[in-house]
């Protein structure tokens, strides 16, 4: 499914992004979260890692975020203090709406 997702909440206190795809809250199922994924590492040729409790990185992302998906949140993006709020932002936006083909 080709989702499009949206940013839902912005906590630059505590450095993380609430994304939701379809304009739904994704906290049934994590199949859009698995979408985005997938659809950011093979943009980037990255490679995804589990790092626990539904939590995972993408190498190769130049940024260390971690995208993390759960039943009460639905998707998160958390991102390292040092990192500047807008260059997340800016470097997140363009999976959003990204078109892909047999996603």
């Amino acid at each position: 499914m080709n989702y499009k997702y949206r940013i839902t909440n912005i906590n630059k206190n505590e450095h993380w992004i609430s994304l939701s795809s379809d304009s739904d809250f994704d906290c049934e199922e994590p199949d859009s979260f698995i979408c985005l994924l997938k659809r950011i590492s093979d943009d980037i040729g990255g490679t995804i890692e589990d790092i626990g409790d539904i939590r995972y990185l993408i190498h190769g992302d130049g940024l260390g975020l971690i995208y993390q998906w759960d039943s009460c949140f639905g998707i998160s993006v958390m991102y390292p203090i040092e990192i500047n709020d807008e260059t997340v932002l800016n470097w997140i936006e363009k999976y959003l709406t990204m078109e892909v083909e047999n996603e």
